[in-house]
């Protein structure tokens, strides 16, 4: 089932080297890019990760001529506190679809970084989860809350270990409800990192707060994992009574029927 994918990368990210032809041809529907956005990207050796947006969009207009205007800007935002001005002053002028917000770092390390293995996972889920929280209480302009799990992928998390941080991680989905964002089931993390279970937790604790917008994303960095698993993260929604997923256009949301969200139904006017 070809789905629209809110989280994947081209070329025009440091770590990817897919082309937005071969996305394209995935789909008759439309597609955004989620490009990263990093300063002092610890994942790449300390060097500023800066989407180029004037060759992006040129890139993106260029192909829009040829491909009925289906592709649509996006942008991964991996926040710091330190960074803060710097992103505010990168997305001031820009215009995307969707902002997606992310936290990869510490400023010292990346999360997917082998020394993040020499630390106890205890002590990384506490530092994580606190930083997440603090993205969102400082950043509320965003659209989507991407890999709740980015920071503990590395660890063997079972649901009663998440469960020590339920205070912290409510209030990180309280603060998505307030800032009017969506909660992204990224299915990277839960079938490639095994870690659907953890958002099952997350799901329901959301649903019991009040929270009823998801996203559904990949992180594909190829074709390969275009739509990965997203036939299992519906039936999931499914499963917890969720008939809806939200999809972003210049920033507003729209709510898709899961039963009608193929391709040719995603249309925003």
């Amino acid at each position: 089932m070809a789905i629209y994918d809110q989280h994947m990368h081209t070329y025009f990210s440091p770590d990817a080297s897919e082309m937005f032809e071969e996305y394209l041809k995935q789909t008759t529907g439309p597609i955004v890019t989620t490009e990263h956005l990093d300063f002092h990207d610890c994942y790449n050796g300390g060097q500023d990760t800066v989407l180029n947006y004037v060759a992006y969009s040129a890139k993106i207009n260029q192909l829009n001529e040829q491909y009925d205007k289906r592709i649509r800007k996006g942008i991964e935002i991996g926040y710091t506190k330190e960074s803060h001005q710097q992103i505010n002053e990168y997305l001031n002028g820009k215009v995307f679809d969707v902002q997606l917000l992310s936290v990869h770092q510490n400023g010292i390390y990346d999360f997917l970084q082998p020394i993040v293995k020499e630390k106890k996972a205890a002590d990384v889920m506490d530092e994580y989860f606190t930083l997440l929280l603090a993205a969102l209480e400082n950043f509320s302009t965003a659209n989507i809350l991407s890999h709740f799990d980015y920071g503990i992928r590395l660890f063997d998390v079972k649901v009663t270990d998440l469960q020590k941080y339920q205070v912290t991680l409510k209030a990180v989905l309280q603060k998505v409800i307030e800032n009017n964002m969506a909660f992204e089931l990224n299915t990277r993390s839960m079938y490639q990192y095994g870690n659907v279970t953890l958002y099952e937790q997350m799901i329901s604790w959301y649903l019991e707060l009040g929270g009823a917008s998801f996203s559904l994303g990949s992180d594909a960095h190829s074709i390969a994992d275009y739509g990965f698993h997203f036939d299992e993260a519906i039936a999931l929604l499914k499963k917890y009574g969720v008939s809806t997923v939200t999809i972003f256009e210049k920033q507003r949301a729209k709510e898709i029927k899961i039963g009608t969200f193929k391709d040719s139904t995603i249309k925003i006017k």
